[in-house]
């Protein structure tokens, strides 16, 4: 964890479509009051915005919300007001609104930097990068799949699923919990795999360090990989998908004492 930035000039604002009108509007208006410049005022596309210079991107929705605007300002800090329905990544709550926004332009916001999840296809040289997890999934609903797993090297086993979770820890809260993974403290610089649904007696979910690498090997009858909850892209027999933990980070940004085992309880708990 460290310091955001001094002083905040310039930002920009994504704001999920079920959000109405009302809260945009107060942030615009405080922001104005104080003289910060909005850039950027647009709906979460996914899509990468030519940003500039932004101090700070508001991110007005849920976890969803902040997964899409991390790949639309890469880099940049984010922060959540939580108007959606988890609100694990956000970082301030809307009943402090205009104090909240207050604090973080006097100074007080603290940036959590969490790695990513790196994610290779065999046959293509471009890297990945998922903020959550990835996820493999059988192809078809009425059929499990099967699947070669490799770490560091090893032939480890071969498993008959309904696919595979690949999450960092930020990602061990959402789907990889419910695939039955263990929930990873943030600051753990390591990844879980986790089956879904294995035909198998002894299956465990697996964590592996920062410089570990996991192979898939897809057989029949193939599988989708899905990113961040994404669209599926389909693998075909033979493919080999590859996990490990990315350089790049996501940075978010939290307006009050938060702490990690805090937000399990009120999320989950």
């Amino acid at each position: 964890m460290r310091e955001g930035p001094k002083a905040v000039r310039r930002v920009g604002i994504v704001r999920n479509p079920n959000v109405g009108e009302e809260y945009p509007k107060r942030l615009v208006k405080i922001l104005n009051e104080q003289g910060v410049e909005v850039e950027r005022y647009t709906e979460p596309t996914g899509e990468r915005e030519e940003n500039g210079d932004l101090d700070l991107v508001f991110v007005l929705g849920g976890d969803g919300t902040m997964l899409r605007a991390s790949r639309m300002y890469p880099g940049r800090i984010l922060l959540g007001v939580n108007l959606g329905t988890l609100g694990f990544m956000s970082g301030m709550r809307p009943e402090e609104f205009e104090s909240g926004v207050e604090t973080v332009l006097n100074g007080g916001i603290h940036v959590h930097e969490y790695r990513m999840l790196e994610i290779k296809l065999s046959g293509k040289d471009e890297a990945r990068t998922a903020v959550n997890d990835a996820a493999l999934l059988k192809k078809h609903p009425q059929r499990i799949t099967t699947v070669d797993v490799v770490i560091g090297g090893e032939d480890l086993v071969t498993l008959r699923c309904d696919g595979f979770v690949a999450a960092t820890p930020l990602g061990s809260t959402a789907y990889a919990l419910s695939a039955g993974g263990p929930i990873v403290s943030g600051d753990v610089e390591c990844f879980v795999l986790v089956p879904i649904a294995p035909h198998s007696l002894l299956t465990r979910p697996l964590i592996l360090g920062q410089d570990q690498v996991a192979e898939l090997w897809i057989r029949k009858p193939g599988a989708l990989l899905s990113l961040d909850g994404g669209e599926t892209e389909e693998m075909p027999d033979g493919a080999c998908v590859r996990f490990g933990l990315s350089s790049e980070s996501v940075r978010i940004g939290r307006t009050d004492e938060w702490t990690w085992w805090r937000a399990v309880r009120n999320t989950f708990l």
